[in-house]
């Protein structure tokens, strides 16, 4: 028999709409939690760059962010395990930073396919949920005679015992007692780096597309030199986590 199962974001409508995410997969319905081991290798599995990128945009410490990434790891397999025996899994509000950080590994490409491969056998897609995406969802359950939140609440059950009977009560209390606490969407707005903190009057050079039509190749990349080089040496303003310096996170220290 085969199902089809999605990983997304159950936080309400309204942050559905805005942030929500899926993965989907075609599966095999014949595995059970008994089948469930966390494999050593994977725990132990490490990347600085994936760290490091979360760091520059996310307002937290290395040993945090080393923690949210080891979480991270253990939601990647156990809602593959899930998919498996065709149960629906989803990124509750509770555990978005662990999202986040899905989005930074994704990031690096290469590394993120060869790390599913070697633990899973295939890439674990990520693929955007949208309001029509929601609009054909409960469409789909008044036709069965179920309302959304009735949906949600069995969803979420089924999830949280499967997610107790394999990771078990700690992990139960970090993603949905801890971590909701610590990473609620107003400390997460909190905790997420402003692109740029400052902009410096100097960083105004005047150019217009008006009078760039006018120039020659050379002049126009003279310009855009001029106009991007205030970011190329900075003075250590806190610029915010696209500035080429990062000077927010004190890397000169």
């Amino acid at each position: 028999m085969h199902c089809e199962v999605v990983v997304g974001v159950s936080v309400s409508i309204r942050v559905i709409i805005q942030i929500g995410e899926l993965m989907s997969a075609v599966v095999n319905c014949n595995y059970n939690v008994v089948d469930f081991v966390y494999p050593e290798a994977l725990a132990r599995y490490a990347h600085e760059g994936v760290i490091g990128k979360f760091r520059d945009e996310w307002d937290v410490e290395e040993a945090e962010a080393i923690d949210i990434f080891s979480e991270t790891k253990k939601f990647l397999y156990v809602s593959e395990h899930a998919q498996k025996q065709c149960i629906e899994f989803e990124v509750d509000e509770s555990i978005l930073i662990i999202d986040k950080m899905w989005h930074h590994f994704i990031l690096f490409t290469k590394d993120y396919e060869k790390f599913c491969n070697h633990f899973f056998g295939k890439t674990l897609h990520h693929i955007p949920f949208c309001s029509a995406h929601l609009a054909q969802k409960i469409k789909e359950l008044v036709q069965s005679g179920t309302t959304l939140k009735d949906h949600n609440r069995a969803r979420l059950e089924r999830q949280l015992n499967f997610i107790g009977s394999t990771l078990g009560d700690e992990t139960l209390r970090k993603w949905y007692v801890e971590y909701g606490e610590k990473y609620s969407l107003k400390k997460m707005n909190m905790l997420q780096r402003s692109i740029y903190q400052e902009v410096s009057d100097k960083s105004e050079v005047s150019m217009d597309l008006r009078s760039a039509l006018g120039m020659t190749s050379g002049e126009l990349i003279s310009e855009i030199v001029k106009k991007s080089e205030i970011t190329m040496g900075c003075g250590r303003r806190g610029c915010g986590m696209y500035c080429t310096c990062n000077s927010s996170r004190d890397l000169y220290a």
